[in-house]
């Protein structure tokens, strides 16, 4: 124990540097266990009396509501609905309903204000007092099948039963009503439309009477025939007139390049007794109307090409030719005026002359033949339009009549059609087109639908305890102090210590705050023994012989903690020096009934030396330094060189030295004293204290140089956090001691 409590040596500068705490890093991750599960009972355990507190007034919420709230009865009649084919109104097809459709129309029937009405006068009470008394009414078929369910909710039970016998029997008057109103409307309608028809049908058939006395129908097919005939034979004589009119059109080109006897070779013989061709068809000939005209002119290039084709032509020219030789032979023997000369030429003369003549008739046939050629083709145009109107005409009376006689066999169809409706509606008069019967009546009902109390209650009752639940986590996670250790090592990153339990201190006997003069049984000294081995067993702990404890805010308890963690280690056998540098309102020796006149102000001012301000606190092995007069300036005597010397004296002289440092967030000098101790230990007033705050402070120690050893949790409440969860870190410690001391309190 004395190698713990004393260690070996101060670090020195070969000593690997101890590595900073992360503040604020995230925790690392962990699985959901039965350590979590604990976690979520004591935090509702602590705050057990809200969930009550929200379970009593919901039920007694419910219980006002359920007791205020009259009791509503359901009652129910089901229906069997069967659709049969519908009446039809008219003489249009008439399509069935779908089963769907139909059972939602018959909902809307039986809902209508109407029947509604009718039902109430059923009943042969007052109407305020069914109003009154009936609540809702309501159809629906029951499942996919073809039931019908009305139900009537009503605080009186008989009243509610018989509303929803009077509605269904109301609904089957309805119905048979109906079938009586449709089989009559039908029969009217059917009738007048039959007779609309009727008179219709009459109107067209004399329409057709007098037609065919007008028009003789058979003369009209036979007109149209014979007009169709006639324009035939019309259109092909058109056709063989213009074909002939072309044909003599494209024999002008080759006439007016070939040479006279060409011509009148190709027009023929005019009756002159020239022997001579007759019109000819190129055409005829297998020659195209746009063929290239000869390559050889003259008579001979119509003989070449097919025209001249009569032997008489053939020997005159040969006699011509013969003359045209005999003169030309008498020139070479003969003067011009020779007798045989003259006569030759006389007889050529005359053959030419012959030629010529016929040739002028031949023109004159020719064109007088192409101009009949046109006259008859528009004489044929002329007679084959008249022949098309005509024809026209004989077709749209034969359109006429096909219109009548149509007319009349629609009418006839429907004259036909509206009869035999009249005779199966005659047929179906007995047969009920629908069919709806009540297949259970209502009865009054036993007990009421609402309220329904003890699932109203037990709705109450969840409804309490989720509400309860929530504000307590909601207050839960609202609350931002530091109560449990894990949230000293998971939020802050800090070893935690252990924890100190709440007392009722005595505030005017301060000597009953010292761990000495408390039963050393007790709960409360046990948990300073366990801060004692957590500081010892630590590694960082075990080698800090200089110790500075702090806060990071007043009134944390953490001059009690110093103090009696002063006793604990005093008690194992160390030397402890306790030094109170809370150089503003320091008061550790009024715990001790010292005198605070002389203390470290007085040494770090250099006006006393340190055996001059250690004072014996009547503990064996436990000395003290007061704080000594209150300077104006703290901070630049903790800067002083007298500060260093006292602690080398300090070091030579004593196993450990705690200082009772201020607040790190309230003064300036806490943050040079930490940076100036080997180890810090913050206290934490739990459930008190905001997490926020002591995580600056930590970062503000940090960030000094110092090295945070661990934080203790002071000052714990039960009720804030829950003795069986506190029992699960120190249940096997006896807390008589804690009890009985509030219980005096309260005395």
């Amino acid at each position: 124990m004395e190698n713990i409590l004393r260690p070996p040596r101060p670090p020195t500068a070969g000593d690997a540097p101890a590595q900073p705490v992360s503040i604020g890093s995230p925790p690392p991750a962990k699985g959901f266990g039965i350590a979590d599960l604990k976690h979520y009972f004591h935090i509702v355990v602590k705050r057990i009396w809200l969930v009550a507190l929200c379970f009593v007034l919901s039920l007694t919420v419910m219980v006002a509501i359920l007791v205020r709230q009259v009791p509503v009865y359901r009652c129910r009649v089901t229906l069997l609905m069967s659709k049969g084919v519908p009446m039809p109104y008219s003489l249009r097809q008439v399509e069935s309903q779908p089963m769907g459709d139909y059972l939602a129309t018959q909902q809307l029937i039986i809902q209508s204000g109407q029947l509604i009405s009718r039902a109430r006068a059923r009943l042969n009470k007052p109407a305020e007092e069914v109003s009154r008394t009936i609540t809702r009414i309501s159809v629906a078929p029951v499942g996919k099948t073809a039931f019908l369910a009305i139900t009537v909710e009503s605080l009186d039970p008989v009243l509610g039963s018989d509303m929803a016998n009077a509605l269904a029997d109301e609904y089957l008057d309805f119905k048979a009503e109906e079938r009586l109103n449709t089989s009559q409307a039908t029969v009217v309608s059917l009738t007048q439309q039959a007779n609309r028809v009727h008179e219709e049908l009459k109107r067209a058939e004399e329409r057709a009477l007098e037609f065919a006395r007008q028009n003789s129908v058979i003369a009209i097919q036979e007109r149209g025939n014979v007009a169709a005939r006639i324009l035939g034979t019309l259109s092909s004589q058109a056709a063989q007139f213009r074909t002939q009119k072309m044909f003599l059109e494209a024999q002008q080109p080759l006439l007016s390049r070939a040479s006279d006897e060409a011509v009148l070779a190709a027009l023929g013989p005019a009756g002159s007794g020239i022997p001579g061709v007759g019109l000819m068809s190129i055409a005829a000939m297998g020659v195209e109307t746009n063929a290239p005209a000869p390559a050889v002119g003259g008579l001979e290039g119509l003989v070449e090409y097919g025209v001249v084709q009569q032997r008489g032509w053939q020997e005159q020219r040969r006699v011509k030719s013969l003359l045209e030789a005999r003169l030309a032979e008498y020139r070479t023997k003969f003067r011009d005026a020779h007798p045989l000369v003259q006569q030759t030429m006389r007889e050529l003369k005359e053959v030419q002359d012959a030629l010529n003549i016929e040739l002028q008739f031949a023109l004159r046939q020719y064109y007088a033949q192409l101009e009949a050629l046109s006259i008859r083709e528009q004489a044929s145009k002329r007679v084959e339009q008249e022949w098309e109107e005509e024809a026209l005409e004989v077709s749209r009376k034969q359109q006429e009549y096909q219109n009548i006689q149509r007319n009349f066999g629609r009418l006839q169809s429907l004259y036909d059609l509206a009869f035999n409706r009249l005779k199966e509606i005659d047929i179906s008069v007995g047969i009920e087109p629908e069919s709806v019967q009540i297949m259970e009546r209502a009865r009054p009902a036993s007990s009421p639908v609402t309220p329904r109390k003890l699932q109203s209650i037990f709705i109450a009752a969840l409804i309490g305890l989720g509400v309860g639940l929530g504000l307590v986590f909601g207050l839960e996670y609202i609350d931002d102090s530091l109560r449990y250790p894990e949230e000293v090592t998971d939020l802050l990153g800090l070893p935690f210590f252990g924890l100190v339990p709440a007392a009722s201190w005595d505030p005017e006997d301060l000597r009953t705050h010292i761990l000495s003069n408390i039963d050393q049984k007790s709960g409360m000294v046990e948990a300073y023994r366990n801060v004692r081995s957590a500081l010892l067993f630590s590694v960082a702990g075990s080698q800090s012989k200089f110790i500075a404890m702090t806060s990071a805010v007043p009134k944390e308890g953490k001059t009690t903690t110093c103090l009696n963690l002063a006793v604990s280690l005093a008690q194992a056998g160390a030397r402890i020096l306790m030094v109170d540098s809370d150089m503003r309102r320091g008061e550790l020796h009024k715990f001790f009934g010292l005198e605070g006149g002389r203390g470290l102000s007085d040494l770090l001012a250099g006006q006393a030396k340190p055996e001059a301000v250690i004072q014996r606190t009547g503990l064996p092995n436990l000395d003290l330094v007061a704080t000594g007069p209150f300077p104006p300036n703290p901070a630049e005597l903790v800067l002083r060189p007298e500060f260093k010397a006292f602690m080398d004296h300090a070091r030579r002289q004593y196993d450990r030295i705690l200082f009772d440092c201020p607040p790190v967030m309230a003064v300036s000098e806490a943050a040079i004293l930490t940076s100036l101790a080997e180890g810090v230990v913050m206290v934490v007033w739990a459930g008190h204290t905001s997490r926020k705050l002591v995580q600056l402070a930590a970062k503000l120690i940090q960030e000094r140089g110092a090295r945070i050893l661990g934080c203790v949790l002071n000052n714990l409440d039960f009720s804030r956090v829950g003795y069986y969860y506190y029992s699960t870190y120190y249940g096997y410690y006896d807390y008589d001691h804690i009890r009985e001391s509030k219980e005096d309190a309260k005395t």
